[in-house]
C-alpha cells in the first residue's frame, strides 16, 4: 500500500511537458489499494466544469478513469487556482473532491494533506477572496459567463500575479522566507499534536520538511515545493520498513531537467 501526493505543478497547457509527465506518473505508479492525492494547483487555471478545461485535459480524466478501475483510491483537493471541481468530475464519482485537506488512516498512521493555502489563520484578506470565488454569487456568475472568457481572464490574472509575486520560494526575501515557513511548520506542529503521524501541504513552493517531537508526540511535515522546478512529487509505503514512517520525495516519471523553470 502506497500513498502518492502531488500538488503545485501549475499546469498551463495541454503541450506542457509536465503534463505529459503527470499523465505518465498516474499510468505508472499507483497500483490496486493505493492512494493517489492531487494536493491542489494541479493546473495554473481550471474552473469548474467549464467544457474547454474538460476537453484541453482530457488525457488527464481518461487515466484517472483508468487509475480508478485498476483500484486506485482518487482524492482531489481544490486549490486556488482549481477550484469549484464537482462540476467538472461529475461523471467521475469515485474521485472524491475536497475544498481545504483530506484525512487518511493507513496502516496505523494518520494523514492530513492540505493545499496550504489556509494556513495562515491571520491572512483575512485572502480568506475573503477564497470564500468570494466560492460563494453562490460568483458560482452564478460563473455560470453565465462563456469559458474562454473565464480563460482569457484566468491566464490575465496568473500572468499579473506572477509579474508581481516571485514563482519560486527562494527568490522572496528571506525575512519573508523565514516568516511562511514558520507559519506552516507551526501549523503543522498543531495537527500532530491533534493525532496526526504525517501532515503535507504545498501551495507556498517551499521544499521543507522537518520532524516533530511535540507535546510527547512525533510527526514529520512535509512541503511538495515546486514540482516545476524540484522536480519531485511525494511517496509513503506500508511496504519497505526504512520508509514506512516517513513521506519520501521520488523524481517525477519522464520530466527531464532540462523542461524545468
Amino acid at each position: 500500500m502506497s500513498v502518492y501526493i502531488i500538488s503545485d505543478l501549475h499546469i498551463y497547457s495541454a503541450e506542457d511537458p509536465i503534463y505529459r509527465a503527470l499523465l505518465s506518473l498516474i499510468e505508472e505508479k499507483p497500483k490496486q489499494g493505493d492512494d493517489l492525492i492531487l494536493a491542489g494547483d494541479i493546473f495554473d487555471l481550471f474552473i469548474g466544469g467549464k467544457k474547454i478545461f474538460k476537453e484541453r485535459y482530457q488525457l488527464f480524466f481518461d487515466e484517472l478513469d483508468k487509475a480508478i478501475h485498476r483500484g486506485v483510491e482518487v482524492h482531489y483537493i481544490e486549490g486556488n487556482h482549481d477550484f469549484l471541481l464537482k462540476d467538472a468530475f461529475y461523471s467521475f464519482q469515485k474521485v472524491k473532491i475536497h475544498e481545504e485537506s483530506v484525512t487518511l488512516n493507513r496502516s496505523g498512521k494518520r494523514f492530513l494533506v492540505a493545499h496550504g493555502d489556509l494556513a495562515n489563520h491571520q491572512d483575512y484578506a485572502y480568506r475573503i477572496t477564497r470564500w468570494f470565488f466560492r460563494s453562490l454569487f460568483f458560482k452564478f456568475l460563473f455560470m453565465v459567463i462563456p469559458g474562454h472568457w473565464i480563460d482569457c481572464i484566468g491566464k490575465f490574472l496568473s500572468q499579473k500575479s506572477r509579474d508581481h509575486h516571485p514563482v519560486l520560494f527562494t527568490d522572496l526575501p528571506v525575512d519573508e522566507q523565514n516568516s511562511i515557513r514558520k507559519i506552516y511548520r507551526n501549523f503543522a506542529a498543531e495537527k500532530i499534536v491533534e493525532g496526526f503521524d504525517f501532515v503535507v501541504m504545498g501551495h507556498c513552493h517551499d521544499l521543507d520538511e522537518k520532524n516533530f517531537q511535540v507535546a510527547g508526540r512525533s510527526g514529520q511535515y512535509i512541503n511538495v515545493g515546486f514540482p516545476r522546478v524540484h522536480g519531485t512529487y511525494l511517496v509513503w509505503s506500508s511496504e519497505f520498513v526504512p520508509v514506512s514512517s516517513k513521506i519520501h520525495r521520488e523524481p517525477i516519471p519522464g520530466y527531464l531537467f532540462s523542461h524545468r523553470r
